[in-house]
């Protein structure tokens, strides 16, 4: 190297080491300063309070498809799944013998009774000729009176029970009546729906025997379920913490694990007045009626439930996570031309994400985000 160039570099060296010794101290002087704290500001705005449960999907009413004799299924005319309407043939229960002897011997004894009233109808013709011409005493005719009424109530009688033994079928009992009883031919019955609907569950099969809905209170096979599926509920269990917020008519938001991104809407229909305890946690059903009738909606499908329980409008809040207590306190940090004041606040109430503050803040005070630093060990 020759020295010209030698010294050339040495003179920038020198020259850089004085630009660094120059800049070194404002350097300094910007890392040591104190950088603002984060913040938040209060705002004005509307809020919402919410009670979250999972529930069912259900259809609104089900109906249990019952016959009223016993017998056997000769034939079903449906399947699941299948749509139906109001009157359509679900299926035909032959009559079962033993009911078929009862009904017999209900008809015959009716015909008895009717004979005893037409016997005791002109015996009391009879005697009220007899009684006109003097033939016969006041107390003749009061007795002959008696027994054409008596005969009248037997038959009357008569008549309730083959009606009773019919499950009340009107219809049937006047086929019955205008029909001769020599006929021993099991009859065969039909089965209609109540309702328009679907059929959710077939519970019997064809050949099987079945018992009648009338032999005893709340008895008898059940044939199938039908639904109406175009309006569907929700059936959710509210914890008792929660159920004095839940009240009738509120709004509730609808969610599916089997439908995601989609909301339905509904509204609570029904609380129930006593609650259940299960495993030592009481709840209590509600009805939440689904607003907007949707053929994605099938029975059993899990639903998770927003029930809105208040709808507070123009309220001062702040996130949950700026507020602290301090000796029993609620407070917040402020941060007012770069300095911080700690501020005592009143929370009206609290939901997952935000306090709604009544007193203590205005709207578009800055409020300092609490930074934690881990305790160290000395």
């Amino acid at each position: 190297m020759t020295r010209k160039a030698f010294l050339t570099v040495a003179v920038l060296i020198v020259a850089t080491g004085v630009g660094l010794y120059a800049y070194l101290p404002a350097l300094q002087s910007d890392s040591s300063e104190k950088q603002p704290p984060a913040t938040v500001e209060v705002v004005r705005s509307s809020i919402d309070t919410r009670v979250s449960e999972t529930g069912t999907i259900q259809p609104s009413k089900t109906i249990e498809i019952k016959s009223q004799f016993s017998g056997e299924v000769a034939q079903l005319f449906v399947s699941n799944g299948q749509t139906i309407k109001n009157g359509q043939l679900l299926a035909i229960i032959r009559q079962e013998s033993s009911q078929a002897r009862q009904v017999a011997q209900l008809r015959a004894g009716i015909q008895e009774e009717r004979l005893n009233v037409n016997t005791a109808q002109r015996e009391l013709v009879r005697t009220q000729s007899l009684y006109r011409k003097g033939f016969v005493a006041q107390q003749a005719l009061e007795t002959s009176e008696d027994d054409y009424q008596r005969a009248l109530v037997r038959l009357e009688l008569a008549e309730r029970q083959l009606l009773l033994a019919l499950g009340g079928n009107e219809e049937l009992f006047k086929r019955y009546q205008e029909s001769s009883t020599q006929s021993t031919r099991p009859e065969e019955f039909q089965i209609r729906s109540p309702t328009d609907g679907t059929v959710l569950e077939i519970l019997v099969n064809a050949g099987e025997i079945i018992t009648s809905g009338t032999a005893t209170f709340g008895g008898g096979t059940v044939l199938m379920k039908v639904a109406d599926l175009s309006h569907m509920i929700v059936k959710a269990k509210i914890n008792e913490v929660n159920i004095p917020r839940v009240g009738i008519g509120q709004d509730v938001d609808i969610r599916l694990d089997a439908l995601p991104g989609q909301v339905f809407k509904g509204r609570v229909a029904a609380i129930a007045a006593q609650g259940v305890k299960e495993e030592n946690i009481v709840t209590y059903d509600v009805t939440i009626a689904i607003t907007e009738p949707n053929k994605a909606l099938k029975p059993m499908l899990t639903a998770n439930v927003d029930i809105v329980t208040k709808r507070l409008k123009d309220v001062l809040t702040i996130p949950l996570e700026v507020l602290q207590v301090k000796n029993g306190d609620d407070v917040v940090e402020v941060l007012t031309n770069g300095t911080q004041k700690r501020q005592k606040v009143r929370v009206a109430f609290r939901t997952d994400t935000q306090a709604v503050i009544t007193k203590g803040l205005n709207e578009h005070d800055q409020v300092v985000i609490p930074t934690f630093t881990p305790a160290t060990e000395d």
